[in-house]
C-alpha cells in the first residue's frame, strides 16, 4: 500500500527592506496576521574567509553577530563588519552591488526576530532602491532564488526558502502610494513632486496626474554635509567616524555636548576651541547644502505639492518649511503618513516612513494576489506590545498579542 505524500506546512514571511547607507532597515512579518516589526542592521559588509566563520562560530551568539555563506563565499554584516573586519559601508559603489548577500542578512535577522522556527519558509521580498538602480532587479530575482533554494549557511540554520515573489521600487514611491489613496489629496488630478533625502544621495520623483513623468538622483546626501563639515573645520576629523552624524543632527537641535566627543584633543581649552568651530562652521555648511539642494530641484519640475521624506529632510525641516511656503507649495511630511507608536522600537521615527508606507503597499498586493481578506483589520493594532530585542522572545507576550509563531499558512502561489 502506498503511502500519502507528506503536504509541508509553509510559513509565509514578507520583509520591506531598504539598503540604505547609513543603515539597513525593514518591515518584517509572517503573513497573514503577524503583526509587523522593525529590523534594523549596521551598513558595514566585509567578504572574509571561511576560516574567519569558523572563528565566528566559537564566539557567543548575539544578534550583531551575522554573517552569511553564499556558495563558497562568505559575507559578514552590521557592526561585527565594522569592528572585526574593517568592513565599510560602500558609500561609493551601486546598493545593487552588494544587495544580494544584505538581502539575505536582512531575511536571517527576520526569522530570528520573529522566532520563525518552521524549516518551512515561503519568501515575499520587497526591495527599495535610489531612482536609477532599478536595472538587474530581474538577475537579483533569479540569483536570490536559487541560493534560497539551494540553501544559505547563518550563525544558526542553513537557510533555506520558496522565494513566492520579489519586487523592486524606488525609494519614495511607498510615501507617494500612500498618498494616492488619501481621497482629500487630488492625487490623480495634480503634479506631486517626491523629494527622498537619504545619507549617501538625494532623489526627486514627478508624478503627473498619477503617472511618473520624471526622476531624477544627486549625491546631495548627509554625506555631503559631512565631508563639508570635517573639510572645513581641518582639525583631524574622520569622515568615517560613526559618531560625528549624530553629533551634528544633535548640534542643529542646539545640543552641542556630542560635539566635544568627536573632538580628538586631549586639553580641555582645545576641546572647547574645537567646538567653538563646530558650532561656527554647521550652520554655514547647513545652509550651503540647502541652496545647493533647492538649485538641483529648481531645474526639475513645476509641483502643485512636494512630499518630503528620509532621515535627512529633519535635518533642514525648517529651512525647507519657509522655501515651500514662500513659494505657495504646498509641503507634506511622509506624505502624512504616520508611523505606529508601538511599530517604533528602533526609534529611527521619520527614517522608516518610507519602508512602512512600502510594506503597507506590498500587503495590500499579497492580499490582493492571495485573497485575504483582513476585514478592515489594521497591521499594528493598539494595543500590540512588541516583543524584546531577541531571537527567543517571552511565550507569554506572543501569546497576550494573539500571535503564533508557528503560524501555519497556505502554500498558494502569486
Amino acid at each position: 500500500m502506498r503511502r500519502k505524500r507528506e503536504i509541508k506546512e509553509y510559513t509565509k514571511v514578507v520583509a520591506t527592506i531598504d539598503l540604505g547607507t547609513s543603515s539597513l532597515k525593514g518591515i518584517a512579518q509572517v503573513y497573514p496576521d503577524g503583526v509587523p516589526i522593525v529590523i534594523k542592521m549596521e551598513p558595514e559588509i566585509a567578504d572574509v574567509e571561511a576560516g574567519s566563520i569558523e572563528y565566528l562560530s566559537n564566539q557567543f551568539m548575539q544578534d550583531s553577530t551575522v554573517w552569511v555563506g553564499i556558495g563558497e563565499e562568505y559575507f559578514v554584516l552590521g557592526a561585527l563588519a565594522r569592528s572585526m573586519f574593517a568592513g565599510t559601508s560602500a558609500l561609493r559603489d551601486l546598493k545593487y552591488q552588494y544587495a544580494l548577500p544584505k538581502v539575505i542578512g536582512m531575511l536571517w535577522l527576520a526569522t530570528r526576530r520573529l522566532g520563525v522556527k518552521n524549516p518551512n519558509l515561503e519568501m515575499y521580498v520587497h526591495l527599495l532602491l535610489p531612482v536609477g538602480e532599478s536595472n538587474g532587479g530581474e538577475a537579483l530575482k533569479i540569483k536570490l532564488a536559487e541560493v534560497l533554494k539551494t540553501g544559505i549557511a547563518t550563525p544558526t540554520v542553513k537557510l533555506k526558502a520558496k522565494l513566492r515573489s520579489f519586487g523592486l521600487s524606488a525609494e519614495g514611491a511607498g510615501v507617494m502610494s500612500y498618498r494616492s489613496r488619501n481621497t482629500n489629496v487630488n492625487y490623480f488630478h495634480k503634479n506631486i513632486g517626491m523629494l527622498m533625502l537619504g545619507y549617501r544621495n538625494a532623489s526627486f520623483i514627478l508624478s503627473h496626474k498619477g503617472n511618473t513623468t520624471k526622476f531624477d538622483t544627486t549625491d546631495l546626501g548627509m554625506n555631503w554635509v559631512v565631508d563639508q563639515f570635517v573639510e572645513r573645520t581641518a582639525v583631524g576629523l574622520s569622515k568615517d567616524d560613526s559618531r560625528l552624524i549624530s553629533a551634528l543632527v544633535e548640534a542643529n537641535k542646539n545640543n552641542f555636548d556630542e560635539l566635544r566627543h568627536i573632538s580628538r584633543k586631549s586639553k580641555p581649552e582645545d576641546v572647547r576651541l574645537d567646538v567653538e568651530l563646530f558650532k561656527k562652521t554647521l550652520p554655514v555648511v547647513r545652509t550651503e547644502y540647502v541652496r545647493a539642494l533647492l538649485r538641483w530641484l529648481r531645474n526639475i519640475a513645476q509641483m502643485d505639492e512636494i512630499l518630503v521624506c528620509g532621515g535627512t529632510a529633519s535635518f533642514i525641516r525648517n529651512e525647507l518649511t519657509q522655501h515651500f511656503e514662500q513659494q505657495g507649495i504646498p509641503i507634506s511630511w511622509n506624505g502624512g503618513m504616520e508611523l505606529p507608536k508601538n511599530l517604533n522600537t528602533m526609534e529611527l521615527g521619520d527614517r522608516v516612513a518610507d519602508v512602512w508606507a512600502s510594506h503597507i503597499t506590498h500587503i495590500k498586493m499579497l492580499d490582493l494576489n492571495l485573497n485575504y481578506d483582513r476585514k478592515g483589520k489594521p497591521l499594528v493594532p493598539e494595543s500590540y506590545t512588541q516583543p524584546m530585542n531577541s531571537s527567543t522572545p517571552e511565550t507569554e507576550i506572543w501569546q497576550k498579542n494573539g500571535y503564533l509563531v508557528n503560524q501555519v499558512i497556505g502554500s498558494k502561489k502569486l
